[in-house]
């Protein structure tokens, strides 16, 4: 079988949430996951040696680097995950494996409490809300439309808090979602 090359469109920068996405399916992942999960996109990134998949922290011309799509911590059980969102035909490319084996072997090299998931989109199922978000942020097409609708998701989400999604995570979000830190009241 062939290797399947997927051609992205140029990323977004959806301006509220402050993240830069690929693909719909990846804001579908993040409309997903938000109400239980703290979310950082595309923090985390892995330089390692192309013949034996071990991270480094030395870069070189040699080493590649992988950056997997989000880091999530669920907000109650504190389970952390290292996540790739793909569409399933890609399920079979060889280089979803070498994906893999980098981001396990980060997790292990680092001792992280992270542990890595392919999320196919078939996989994405929304809840009728969810899905209602997600068919409105496909209609918004300029961005002003989008940064009032982000605002207003944002207010139903937290209405004591700023905007929930801030260009910058704060430092005890980060905390939280890398190594598992609540923050001290």
């Amino acid at each position: 079988m062939e290797p399947i090359h997927f051609k992205y469109s140029k990323s977004q920068k959806w301006i509220n949430w402050g993240y830069s996405f690929d693909s719909l399916t990846e804001v579908k992942f993040a409309i997903y996951v938000m109400d239980d999960y703290e979310i950082l996109r595309g923090r985390v990134s892995i330089y390692y040696h192309p013949g034996t998949l071990q991270p480094t922290d030395y870069i070189r011309t040699c080493h590649r680097r992988y950056t997997p799509d989000f880091l999530i911590r669920h907000k109650q059980t504190g389970h952390a995950f290292l996540v790739e969102v793909k569409p399933r035909i890609y399920e079979r490319e060889p280089h979803l494996c070498v994906m893999k084996t980098v981001a396990e072997n980060y997790i292990q090299q680092k001792g992280y409490d992270w542990q890595y998931r392919v999320i196919f989109d078939d996989e994405i199922i929304l809840n009728q809300e969810q899905l209602e978000v997600f068919e409105d942020c496909q209609r918004l097409r300029a961005s002003s439309d989008r940064k009032l609708w982000f605002e207003e998701l944002s207010r139903r989400y937290d209405l004591s808090a700023r905007t929930l999604f801030t260009t910058a995570p704060r430092s005890s979000k980060v905390a939280f979602v890398m190594l598992g830190r609540r923050p001290e009241n």
